[in-house]
């Protein structure tokens, strides 16, 4: 997988239906395991309210799990779900907190109503594509520190961190497509001595839209 399509953050939205209150959060999430935590958390942010339903899809798209949550058998989870297929968003947990208003919706006004919650909430984190980066370092000499420094930044490369020791360290994220040009670029700026080591890879957002 080199890419996959996912909410900016966590956000939240709300609305009301026949009384009945709904909060819609999401959050990135890329296990099972941190998908639980995130509705527990909506669970003690809204201890009173009477169910809690969830939908969570893993980064690779080959995990997928919802919960009810006490709502009739596919009135709740599996339109939540739907919808972030629909979005075609995976690796996020979305959950929508009900707050009972004491008028009964109904298994299709349920359905609309849970498949909305998840809609609202993506919609207010925004979408965005990450793709696989490699993690870079770059060993410079301090004389060519500064230049170095300012030709990546030109050409507004992802400089990540920095570390000085017998020369200084740069750590970068690159792209396939940005690879070839770095390295050409490190070696006319040092005669052919500074390359570019790949010390592993990584996801993180694209610039361009998703």
């Amino acid at each position: 997988m080199e890419f996959y399509r996912t909410v900016r953050g966590f956000a939240e939205s709300r609305f009301t239906e026949k009384k009945s209150e709904f909060i819609g959060w999401v959050e990135p999430c890329d296990s099972w395991e941190e998908a639980k935590s995130f509705v527990d958390r909506a669970r003690e942010a809204f201890p009173d309210a009477r169910h809690y339903v969830s939908a969570f899809i893993n980064k690779e798209g080959n995990i997928q799990r919802f919960d009810d949550d006490g709502e009739p058998k596919g009135t709740g989870g599996i339109p939540m779900l739907e919808v972030l297929k629909k979005e075609e968003v995976t690796g996020l947990c979305v959950v929508v907190t009900r707050y009972f208003g004491g008028i009964l919706l109904g298994a299709g006004g349920l359905a609309r109503a849970y498949a909305r919650g998840a809609r609202d909430a993506v919609a207010a984190a925004g979408i965005c594509r990450f793709s696989r980066f490699y993690k870079g370092k770059i060993t410079v000499p301090y004389p060519l520190f500064s230049k170095v420094e300012f030709e990546l930044n030109t050409r507004k490369y992802r400089l990540t961190g920095k570390e000085f020791g017998e020369g200084v360290d740069l750590f970068l994220l690159v792209s396939e497509k940005e690879k070839e040009g770095l390295e050409t670029l490190l070696g006319d700026l040092s005669g052919g001595k500074m390359k570019l080591e790949i010390v592993g890879d990584t996801f993180a957002e694209d610039r361009e839209d998703a």
